[in-house]
């Protein structure tokens, strides 16, 4: 038998899978599909009870507000496809849609059926093949992809989209598998748990209130004196407990929770307060005094669960409603406002909607779904720790990743090594990184910028990302020094580096901010938030990616030591505290600002301090670094300095 190659190969047959194929090829790369599933997105097409909840018709900050687990990870992918995206591109692929309450999209014909022919019917117009046959492990070799394993032999490729999905529904093709790949690669895997599932209850009386749904109920979990969820909608009664919208959302809250840590409990009339309510009580009371109390909840109770909240309450049924006590009323009360539920566990694999937990996407670039461990990696959908609400949330994220993983896929199939691109004539070019460092003050970003243009490379500000958290932390409040304050912000923060006409532009959350982010005030904040790890963490994918791709300038606290620690050319520009501060006191004074030298001198000293003190990345001189002094330089000479090192060094 011949041997069988593709230049990419999807394990996974699902959304994921699909939308990360379709952009691969779309790309240009060769992609073949594996798939062990009976039927092409088996999933896809029971979603939303056949009819396909594709995603949410949503703004951002809604999407992210309905997001359990991986929030922040989630970002770039869903910024450069989003709902918006994914409902264009259905109904460019031919699927009308049609938005529902609660924002779900649907498509017009309701019928899951449609979705999932248009993608099979785009993948094969972009060329993919599809088998039907399961992979059993992945290969690699000097920690690259270089096949993947099935059964009846191997398929060499260059890359693999790794897209099996999680637990749920097993029936459908998603066993798990694709986590004992992953985990054999060495990637880590939390544990797993049934999501967007119903609960199962200890109270007996649910099975007598089965089929029962309940609408405008307010539902409440508490974890010791912690509300983990409580939230105002639907829900109904199983044979075995609860389900519906509210209880699927509460279940993948408490995903991984001890039950017998858990009070649950209904409030059956939330809309008023006890107080209200309890004149309600006396009002029917009064009216229905000659009533036997089963026969008096008819007003304010379903049927069915009228003999349930009858029972629990202790009064006898048949007493006369003018001989129910004070006490006896306040029970009742009680129940009706805190009706409490014993959770014992949750309908189990066979049901769950999506899956909890999952491969850590500490170990997955957020832009590119790409492994930080196995080069040509990548990886989306269900398979990782990231997971929503019920709504369309879900399908978005797989929609999401799968598009960022394919076209990452592509892309580096255009790169042989890290650090090298393609030249015109095939031949590989070398990319050139030249990393500055020094304290505040010594001129940095100025001779950065001007190396760059004479060298033509990109010069690339790293002090202006974190400005731009910075920035993020003053407008939304957040204390700068607060770290899981700043840390929780940048769950809804998007910072990125765009270059219109040569010009470095920073970008938060979609917004220039080039000029904002130049202030005093954000220039501390950018120094505070600097020295917090997650700040650290959540911006060294950007930065590396930049060196990878393009010869760069870049010039920070840290670039030499951490952040490009295999640049050939690793400078540290520096001056006296004294020639640093009049340097800054002129430029205030030239911008018309009022400025007072001692203010400065003594600002910029403590900014030395904290950057040389910090615990994490503290700024110091690289050890196979160059130190350039420019007290004694005026600008040019400066400029000078550091070309004629970076040609010495870098050999151009």
């Amino acid at each position: 038998m011949a041997a069988r190659k593709a230049d990419i190969v999807v394990i996974g047959g699902g959304p994921a899978g699909y939308t990360a194929a379709i952009f691969a090829a779309k790309n240009g790369a060769g992609v073949l599909i594996a798939d062990k599933a009976k039927r092409p997105l088996m999933k896809l097409r029971i979603s939303g009870k056949g009819r396909c909840n594709l995603t949410n018709n949503c703004t951002d900050g809604e999407f992210f507000d309905n997001i359990f687990r991986g929030a922040r990870f989630l970002r770039s992918a869903e910024s450069r496809f989003g709902p918006q995206d994914i409902m264009e591109f259905m109904e460019g692929l031919g699927v009308p849609l049609k938005t529902e309450r609660g924002r779900r999209v649907f498509p017009v014909s309701d019928r899951a059926d449609d979705v999932a022919q248009a993608l099979i019917d785009e993948a094969q117009r972009c060329g993919v093949t599809v088998i039907r046959e399961e992979i059993k492990r992945i290969e690699t070799a000097d920690g690259r992809v270089t096949a993947v394993a099935t059964p009846s032999g191997r398929i060499g490729c260059r890359a693999a989209v790794l897209a099996t999905g999680g637990r749920s529904y097993p029936a459908t093709g998603s066993t798990g598998d694709g986590y004992r790949m992953a985990e054999e690669l060495g990637h880590t895997v939390s544990a797993t748990y049934p999501a967007l599932v119903s609960l199962t209850c200890a109270e007996d009386w649910c099975s007598e209130a089965e089929g029962l749904s309940l609408r405008n109920v307010r539902l409440t979990c508490r974890k010791k004196k912690k509300v983990l969820f409580s939230e105002q909608g639907e829900m109904l009664f199983t044979s075995e407990g609860i389900s519906g919208p509210l209880v699927l959302t509460l279940s993948s809250v408490i995903a991984g929770e001890d039950p017998a840590e858990l009070e649950t409990w209904i409030d059956l009339k939330p809309s008023l307060d006890s107080q209200t309510l309890d004149k309600r009580l006396l009002r029917d009371m009064q009216e229905m005094s000659n009533r036997a109390f089963k026969n008096s909840l008819g007003e304010l109770l379903p049927k069915s669960l009228i003999p349930v909240i009858v029972r629990l309450s202790g009064i006898d049924p048949d007493r006369k409603v003018n001989g129910v006590t004070a006490a006896e009323r306040n029970r009742l009360l009680e129940l009706l406002k805190h009706l409490p539920l014993t959770i014992t566990g949750t309908g189990g694999w066979n049901e769950a909607i999506v899956t909890a937990g999952g491969i850590s996407t500490k170990e997955v670039d957020p832009r590119t779904m790409g492994s930080k461990l196995v080069r040509g990696l990548y990886l989306a959908g269900e398979i990782l720790d990231a997971d929503g609400a019920t709504g369309g949330y879900n399908l978005t994220i797989a929609f999401s990743t799968g598009h960022a993983a394919g076209i990452a896929a592509a892309e580096y199939l255009k790169e042989e090594d890290p650090g090298t691109e393609k030249s015109g004539d095939g031949k590989e070019k070398t990319m050139h990184a030249i990393a500055i460092d020094g304290p505040a003050g010594a001129g940095k970003s100025t001779v950065a910028k001007a190396a760059a243009k004479e060298l033509g490379f990109i010069y690339v500000d790293t002090g202006a990302l974190y400005r731009a958290i910075g920035l993020s932390a003053l407008r939304n409040g957040v204390d700068i020094n607060d770290r899981e304050g700043v840390s929780r912000l940048l769950t809804s923060t998007e910072v990125d580096l765009r270059y219109v006409e040569g010009e470095q532009r920073v970008f938060l959350n979609g917004e220039d901010v080039s000029g904002e982010i130049r202030t005093e005030e954000v220039s501390m904040a950018a120094s505070a938030v600097s020295a917090q790890p997650e700040v650290r963490a959540f911006l060294l994918d950007l930065q590396r990616d930049l060196a990878r791709k393009n010869n760069v300038v870049m010039d920070g606290r840290d670039i030499g030591t951490v952040v490009l620690p295999d640049a050939k050319c690793k400078i540290f520009l520096t001056a006296s505290p004294e020639v640093r501060a009049m340097r800054r006191y002129k430029e205030l004074l030239e911008k018309g600002q009022d400025a007072d030298y001692e203010a400065v001198l003594e600002d910029l000293k403590t900014r030395d301090y904290n950057d040389t003190h910090r615990e994490i990345a503290p700024l110091k001189l690289a050890d196979d670094g160059v130190e350039v002094d420019t007290s004694g330089l005026d600008l040019e000479g400066s400029i000078r300095a550091v070309i004629d090192t970076a040609k010495e060094r870098l050999g151009i």
